[in-house]
């Protein structure tokens, strides 16, 4: 009941039939009031009838007269009464219409006339207000009609109480939800489409030299051995290069698709870093480069342990590809207040103002020398796999003097 009584309709519908009913209740008391009043009359002038008649022939019966009239009746009196009236079919069950005190009314008939007329207000009142619902309920048809079409635009009031309002806002919730997921669909869509001609282009460039080397072996019977060797090796690069890229790119599309459940938990981001390094130690050996850690002791940050790794070892391993023999890449892990932050910098050549707003675009490959054969997806991955864990990834450069890749996640409590 508490329910139905915080409606506004059921509040309007409520204080209009009161209104009404007062309204009726006075206008029946009146009609009521009048025709009592003629009733009263005519018994009156019966009465006063009766007693001058008799008192014109008897006077001295005046005051038993009038005591009889005004005062409380005898009971021998009435039975007496009664029985020489019956005489004469006066009694009690006579026809409503023989009684002169009816005479001249229709109390009957007015009263079931004005409690008839009386449903018509209230009919009329019903009427308008469940006009009014169910206007509020054609808003609800034409808007979800809209919807269906496609038309997110259209919105149902919910800023005051009740059950449509109520209704109203779990419509927009809908409807806004409904426009996510078919915004999120068509970006996957395109996303989707995006992919696949980027992965075309990607593999044809290491599937035409496959060919080529192929070709060359196949129509070449007397090819010396050195010639074999070397087209058998960039071969075995190509097919490495393609391996590579079409695992980044399912790791890429998995993650930008929202396909990875990330399991987060506590990680010690140091020993990552460390484990990476390790890793990496023989690549870094190869230009006779250093990797130098520093700080994080005591680090500890809310992760996915091995989604945190991949998008580590991408950032060094880029590090290393653009720093020069013999160069330095440094890692340094701080705890800065409300953040932890792992920063990774190299003494590459830097990158360009222009460049920097691409750097994590798929695909983009900028116009480095370092890595003529880069395919442009790790830094993508990265990103999103550093956005997907909750945390920010930026980057600031110096042509000349090298880039710094910056990691903050937010401390937990």
């Amino acid at each position: 009941m508490v329910e139905v009584m915080r409606n506004p309709e059921w509040k309007s519908v409520f204080t209009k039939f009161i209104l009404v009913q007062l309204g009726l209740a006075i206008c029946i008391y009146f009609v009521m009031n009048m025709q009592i009043q003629s009733i009263n009359q005519t018994i009156v002038n019966q009465h006063a009838a009766f007693v001058g008649q008799v008192l014109s022939q008897q006077p001295q019966l005046e005051q038993q007269l009038v005591h009889s009239i005004t005062q409380d009746t005898n009971p021998q009196h009435v039975v007496l009464g009664k029985r020489i009236l019956s005489q004469y079919g006066y009694t009690e069950q006579m026809s409503i219409h023989d009684q002169s005190a009816f005479s001249g009314t229709s109390l009957p008939v007015s009263t079931a006339l004005i409690f008839m007329l009386c449903g018509i207000p209230v009919l009329l009142l019903l009427l308008w207000e469940y006009r009014n619902i169910f206007v509020k309920i054609r808003k609800v048809t034409v808007a979800a009609e809209q919807v269906v079409e496609g038309r997110f635009d259209t919105s149902l009031s919910e800023h005051t109480e009740g059950d449509l309002s109520a209704l109203g806002h779990s419509f927009n919730m809908m409807a806004g939800r409904l426009h996510h997921s078919v915004e999120q669909l068509k970006q996957e869509k395109t996303f989707l489409s995006h992919l696949l001609t980027d992965i075309s282009h990607q593999l044809k460039t290491p599937l035409a030299s496959l060919l080529v080397f192929n070709e060359n072996m196949l129509h070449d019977p007397l090819m010396k051995v050195e010639m074999r060797t070397t087209f058998l090796e960039r071969s075995r690069l190509q097919i490495e290069r393609m391996e590579w890229l079409i695992i980044s790119l399912l790791k890429l599309a998995r993650v930008e698709a929202g396909a990875i459940v990330f399991h987060l938990q506590n990680v010690r981001p140091k020993a990552i870093v460390e484990s990476t390094v390790l890793s990496l130690q023989t690549l870094a050996e190869q230009k006779k480069q250093t990797i130098l850690v520093q700080g994080g002791e005591g680090m500890v940050l809310y992760a996915d342990e091995e989604w945190l790794t991949e998008a580590i070892i991408n950032l060094i391993k880029n590090a290393l590809e653009h720093s020069p023999v013999s160069g330095k890449v440094y890692i340094t892990l701080e705890d800065e207040g409300l953040f932890h932050s792992i920063l990774i910098r190299d003494e590459g050549e830097g990158i360009s103002p222009e460049q920097i707003p691409n750097v994590f675009t798929r695909f983009y490959r900028g116009r480095s020398n370092a890595k003529p054969h880069s395919t442009g997806v790790g830094l993508s991955l990265t990103k999103s796999i550093i956005e997907g864990l909750g945390g920010t990834i930026s980057v600031s450069s110096e042509q000349g003097k090298g880039s710094e890749f910056r990691i903050t996640f937010m401390k937990t409590v």
